[in-house]
């Protein structure tokens, strides 16, 4: 800032004071942002629930198969570099199954409940054409779906991905993108 001799001297010095001020906040503020971005679990989209970071995943799966065969579900099958979420004909229950049969730490009991999907609703909907439609909000374990009549759903951030939705949806209006938490 240009130095101005009509500006008093105590006002030169505020203005100083409060920019280094908001100048320390912010660095702080983003070194803060950035720890717990790097500390929070990442969600690993289209593996098995508990997959750790996708480097390390594909270095520490020997692609046994001990996962896909221990799925209740049977949403797990074998990709060709590993084990691959398919929700399209069942949902995942969290039920743990496959990170307790996995030998290799690829995937971890204590990692995130979520898939790292969420629903998307196209305009075929029944809520929104018709307006009398809730079957995807009845479905849902976690009350994530909110519907208003004339109007697509929403879903919260209670979403967990487990498909539960498109698979109550009767006339396929739903589908299922990869999810990135920001």
């Amino acid at each position: 800032m240009p130095y101005d001799k009509t500006v008093p001297l105590a006002e030169r010095l505020t203005e100083q004071t409060t920019s280094r001020r908001d100048f320390f906040r912010a660095i702080s503020r983003r070194a803060k942002d950035a720890a717990e971005a790097e500390n929070a679990p990442r969600i690993n989209a289209g593996r098995p629930i508990g997959a750790i970071e996708e480097a390390l995943f594909t270095r520490l799966c020997n692609q046994c198969g001990d996962c896909v065969d221990a799925c209740p579900q049977q949403i797990l099958q074998m990709g060709r570099n590993g084990p691959e979420l398919d929700l399209s004909l069942n949902h995942c229950t969290f039920c743990n199954a496959c990170p307790l049969a996995c030998e290799t730490g690829a995937l971890q009991p204590n990692g995130p409940k979520d898939t790292g999907w969420r629903p998307v609703f196209s305009y075929s909907c029944n809520a929104r054409s018709l307006g009398t439609c809730d079957e995807c909000a009845d479905a849902c374990p976690q009350a994530a779906i909110t519907v208003i009549a004339n109007q697509l759903p929403t879903v919260s951030v209670n979403c967990n991905g487990c498909g539960e939705c498109k698979l109550s949806c009767y006339i396929g209006a739903i589908s299922l993108q990869k999810y990135a938490p920001v």
